[in-house]
This record gives structure tokens, sequence and C-alpha cells, in this order.
């Protein structure tokens, strides 16, 4: 886990579960070297050493998936010394180890609890099912542990936990067991976000943060169907920036990038949330607005044009640049059989707008 968060440091809480591991293994192995180490450490500081763990797996779990649970983190840590105070007590002062058993299925049960509790505040669909899954582990856990300290008052006293039967050997297992599948299940979330983050950046111009052609004909497909089924109408916008060719040639490429990044943000500052922006090629836009007709698109659009006319770009040491857009206007007709076909239609408005001056808006009118 520390290796895969050093490659991928934007994913929070990996190293505190990770941290989570090393304290389980540790006391694992602190347990094993009981009759060749001091009690204290084969006693209290392995047990305690098993549930910090478990405490911050699943903190790191809280912190991977953005949970904030303020109950925590007062009442772990009183857990804690708690169980110190118990196993210290039952260890030095009145060597007993039936309590020692009680009071460490009793923590490993109550952490358990608080990491599927946390969990359960999770609301992101996306990663639901594997959360669902690190629940019910917790849960599996909690319950197994709930069980050992039930059955611990029906035991008959061992003379020593290495030989203290099944459940002592299962309890270490379960330790194991919430290691592997919750290690699991965050790698498992993680590639899903990287993934999804792959997919997102081969649908997006890394220029200018919009939408590229390929995202964009999704989006068309996908309103195209439910004109179709609805009898709903939509609206392209088709634009491009006035003479942009002079701007790079005068002033340079990196201030043409400026150019194309100002303009982006004026579109998508004057869109809706579900309507689309995509950058077409070069200095060329184009605009999906859901449920628009014509009309409402040349107000879009004409608002755009004012916005972009009205937009100065300083350029050092003390030039402000101006620029100019034309907008075509069309919309999804009935007759229409794909909706390239009103991309055409608004594709000939803008050439229209070229061709009577630029800076202005050509409308498509409706069939």
């Amino acid at each position: 886990m520390f290796a895969y968060s050093r490659e991928h440091p934007k994913f929070f809480g990996i190293k505190t579960i990770g941290l989570g591991y090393f304290l389980i293994g540790g006391g694992c192995v602190l347990l094993g070297l009981r009759h060749f180490i001091h009690d204290f450490a084969s006693i209290v500081i392995s047990n305690l050493a098993i549930i910090m763990g478990v405490v911050l797996t699943y903190r790191g779990l809280f912190r991977f998936l953005g949970i904030s649970l303020p109950l925590e983190r007062w009442l772990s840590p009183a857990l804690l010394m708690l169980l110190a105070s118990v196993l210290y007590f039952y260890t030095f002062h009145t060597p007993d180890l039936i309590p020692r058993i009680q009071a460490f299925s009793t923590a490993f049960a109550i952490a358990s609890f608080i990491g599927a509790y946390g969990l359960l505040q999770h609301t992101d669909i996306r990663s639901r099912m594997v959360v669902k899954m690190l629940i019910g582990m917790f849960l599996l856990v909690g319950a197994f542990f709930v069980f050992r300290l039930l059955w611990s008052f029906y035991q008959v006293a061992p003379d020593d936990f290495m030989n203290a039967g099944l459940l002592s050997s299962l309890a270490v297992i379960a330790g194991e067991f919430l290691v592997i599948l919750s290690s699991f299940a965050t790698i498992w979330m993680a590639s899903d976000e990287l993934q999804d983050e792959l997919s997102e950046m081969a649908r997006v111009d890394p220029l200018t943060g919009v939408y590229n052609r390929r995202a964009f004909d999704e989006c068309c497909e996908i309103e195209f169907s439910r004109a179709l089924r609805s009898g709903s109408s939509f609206a392209i916008i088709m634009c491009d920036l006035d003479h942009f060719k002079k701007v790079n040639d005068r002033h340079g490429h990196h201030v043409g990038d400026e150019v194309l990044r100002r303009f982006a943000g004026i579109l998508k500052s004057r869109v809706r949330q579900h309507d689309v922006v995509a950058r077409f090629g070069g200095e060329e836009f184009v605009l999906l607005l859901a449920n628009n007709n014509t009309d409402q698109g040349a107000h879009v659009a004409e608002d755009l044009r004012a916005k972009t006319a009205a937009t100065q770009i300083a350029i050092p040491p003390n030039t402000d640049l101006t620029v100019s857009a034309s907008f075509g206007v069309a919309q999804y007709c009935a007759g229409d059989r794909d909706w390239s076909a009103v991309l055409h239609r608004a594709d000939n408005a803008l050439y229209a707008a070229k061709k009577q001056g630029r800076d202005r808006v050509v409308v498509v009118a409706s069939a």
C-alpha cells in the first residue's frame, strides 16, 4: 500500500491504511513471540497494535472515500486507552487470560462496527458495490468477535493463549481477512477512479477544458435519441473566432491559446449545467442546447457574441486585445434523420455569418 501511495499521491488515506496493515501484522508477530519476549510486548503492545491497525484501516478508508465521522475521533482513542488499561491490569496486577480475551474481542467488535457505520455514510453510487462489500466485511468480523466474547463466558480458562483453541486461531485469521479484503477493495476503487479519469481525459480538450469532438458526437447521439422518443427539440450553435489566424501571427501562439481558453470560459459560463460545450477544431466551437429551439438558441448566441466582443485580454507589457466571434444557430426538426443534419444547418448558418461581415448571429429558420 505504501508503494501504491507513492505511485498515486492523489489518493488520500492509502498511507494510513498501509500503516494499519503494518500494525496488524506486527501485532500478530508479537503474539507469536509470546515465550521469547517480555509479556508487555507480547500481550499489551501486540493486542493494542492489532486494534490500532483496525482503527487506522477504517480511518484510511474514510479519508479515501471522503467520509467525515466526528464521533470516531474521540471514540477510537478512548477505546484504545480503555483496552490498554484492562490488558495491563489482567497481565501484571491480576493475571487472567479470559478477561483479556473478552477485552480484546469487545474492542475488535466495536472497531469493526465503527468501520461499518462510517462506510454506511458513503453515498457515491459509483463505488457503492465495493463499499457494500467493505461494510459486510466489517459486520462479519464484528459479529465473529461478538460471538467470541460470548463464548468466553462459557470457556474453560486455557493455560496459555497460544493453546487457547480454535476461536483464538480464527481471531488471528479474521485480522488477516480484514487486511486482504480491504486492500483488494481499496485498489479496486482506486483503479475505477483512474479508469474514469482516463475516460474523461479522452473526452476533454486539454487546452480549453471543454469537451472534444468525440464527446460532442456522443452527446448528440443521446440527445437525438431523446428527441425521437419524446418529441422534444434541441439547438446546436456553431461559433468561430473571427480573424484568429491574425492573433497567432501578430502575438504568438501562446496568446492565441489564451484567447481560446478565455473564449471557452465565456461559453461555459453562459450555458446550463446539462448543456454541452465542445471544441470542434482549431478556433471553432460548438454548443448543444437541450430542450431549446432556434429563438432560445439565438438569444444564447447573441449573449455570447456580446460578451466575447466586450472581453479584453491583457497582453504584456501594456496591450489589451479584443476579439469577436460569429455564430450559426439551428434546431432539430421532426424530419431530420440524424443529428448531423442539425449540425450541417448550423455550420451553414455560421458560414453565412462570416460572409455577412462576422461578429454576428445567423439563425436557420425552423422547417
